[in-house]
């Protein structure tokens, strides 16, 4: 098992090595911890280097706070930080960004995430909340690397084109208690499927906090959707996030 991504980070949670030590007693393999904010990057880097080979990290630029975050800064450090597996989440957020100029300039600042990633040869993992098709056809467009579209949550022609574009999707952990993200879990191949928990968020179990080691309600869901076992589900899960993230 491999949580393809997760906010192992001092904003969203306390007690961050207790959910990496119950990931590992969970018996998962890997986790894919994400950075979305400069003041992050730091962290998230050391915490790669304390757990080597277990944590793995990707930074990036959360789109839903293009109004208060420094494009440049996290251009800046996410260019020069050789160790991340992928730059990512990058995106678009049309649920909490409204207006038409800050859409715009959520545009333009990911084309530039997209020309780096092409630059430094790294996967994007794709934030799309409510702009899915705008996410697809600038990726289709400009990108020219392995993408990853995270809790993807798009409709039945959005979710074909991503197969049909041979990307991958993320499906959470949320899948047991969200419809959208079992339609999609039905409709997307596993050659195109990894599964996420987005910790703290989407969590499986109703008032708790999410973790890593709640991967195992994803990956169960799926075989039951797939009408396979677990043991399938979470070796080809588990192939294609290594591949993807090339770990």
């Amino acid at each position: 098992m491999i949580d393809a991504h997760a906010h192992l980070l001092p904003d969203f949670m306390k007690n961050i090595d207790s959910k990496v030590e119950n990931a590992k007693n969970e018996g998962l393999q890997a986790v894919i911890n994400s950075a979305i904010e400069p003041h992050q990057f730091a962290f998230a880097s050391q915490l790669a280097e304390d757990h080597l080979g277990f944590i793995f990290t990707t930074l990036g630029f959360a789109p839903q706070k293009i109004k208060q975050l420094s494009f440049e800064d996290s251009f800046r450090e996410i260019s020069q930080n050789a160790s991340i597996v992928a730059i990512g989440e990058v995106g678009l957020d049309y649920h909490w960004i409204t207006e038409r100029n800050w859409r715009e300039k959520q545009q333009d600042t990911f084309r530039r995430f997209i020309e780096l990633a092409n630059s430094l040869n790294k996967p994007l993992v794709i934030h799309s909340r409510k702009a899915e098709s705008d996410c697809i056809n600038i990726l289709e467009r400009f990108a020219k690397v392995p993408v990853l579209m995270h809790c993807f949550a798009g409709n039945m022609s959005e979710t074909e084109r991503v197969i049909d574009l041979d990307w991958m999707i993320s499906i959470p952990t949320a899948v047991v208690n969200r419809k959208k993200h079992r339609k999609i879990a039905r409709k997307a191949p596993l050659e195109h499927v990894v599964v996420e928990t987005d910790s703290p968020f989407l969590s499986p179990i109703p008032r708790k906090r999410n973790e890593p080691a709640n991967i195992k309600y994803a990956i169960e869901e799926l075989a039951k959707l797939k009408s396979t076992s677990f043991e399938e589900v979470d070796k080809i899960t588990t192939q294609n996030t290594k591949r993807f993230f090339n770990i």
